[in-house]
């Protein structure tokens, strides 16, 4: 007999602005909206999930305008699940503090990356929150909402390219460094896989549409 399988797919919102020129430091910046390219990324990976004939038992979505207007624009091309979506401040992209908005250049002095690189994993920006942080309410999130709740199912999840590394992190149970360069482009999709006798397994990674 099968054990149940669950299905998560990560969708990283599609491009802002800040993502095509990367002078400022985003962080959750959560009122940034989408790029002209981006609302073209966002139609177009809605038109593959329409052809992939996927019905979603929940799509779960951060609270933040870019991901809310990915996920608006995919919906306008298809329907993907028949409940109700569900906004969770939980998926937030890590927060940058006092640091989002600013140049990056003059965050990023030598001095300061030399200190975020000597313990990257656990450093904080200054009211920020460090990838561990993230991590662990990534992973509590997938616990509570999906596989305490849940017996099995297709699942999405729009949200954020670093909170999605520090999820897969601790889903591979990769090294820091290694999980930090993960490519994970917008409107790229992760699909996970998890067999509650087998653990979890990733099925593709980084499956990107070129505008």
């Amino acid at each position: 007999m099968n054990t149940p399988v669950f299905t998560i797919y990560l969708l990283r919102h599609a491009e802002t602005d800040y993502n095509a020129h990367a002078q400022l430091i985003g962080g959750r910046s959560n009122h940034i909206p989408l790029s002209t390219k981006g609302k073209k990324q966002a139609l177009e990976i809605g038109k593959v999930l329409k052809d992939s004939n996927i019905q979603f038992e929940q799509v779960f979505c951060s609270i933040a305008n870019r991901t809310r207007q990915t996920l608006d624009l995919i919906l306008s091309q298809a329907q993907i699940t028949n409940n109700p979506i569900i906004y969770f401040e939980e998926l937030q992209e890590l927060s940058q503090g006092d640091w989002e908005g600013k140049l990056r250049s003059e965050i990023y002095t030598p001095k300061q990356l030399s200190e975020i690189n000597s313990n990257q994993w656990l450093f904080t920006p200054p009211n920020g929150e460090s990838q561990k942080e993230v991590e662990e309410r990534m992973l509590a999130f997938i616990s509570s909402e999906i596989l305490d709740r849940h017996i099995e199912g297709d699942f999405l999840i729009v949200g954020h390219g670093i909170a999605f590394k520090c999820l897969l992190r601790g889903i591979l149970d990769i090294s820091s460094q290694m999980a930090y360069k993960l490519s994970i482009d917008n409107t790229s999709l992760t699909k996970l896989s998890y067999d509650k006798e087998k653990g979890w397994f990733l099925n593709y990674l980084n499956q990107t549409l070129t505008i």
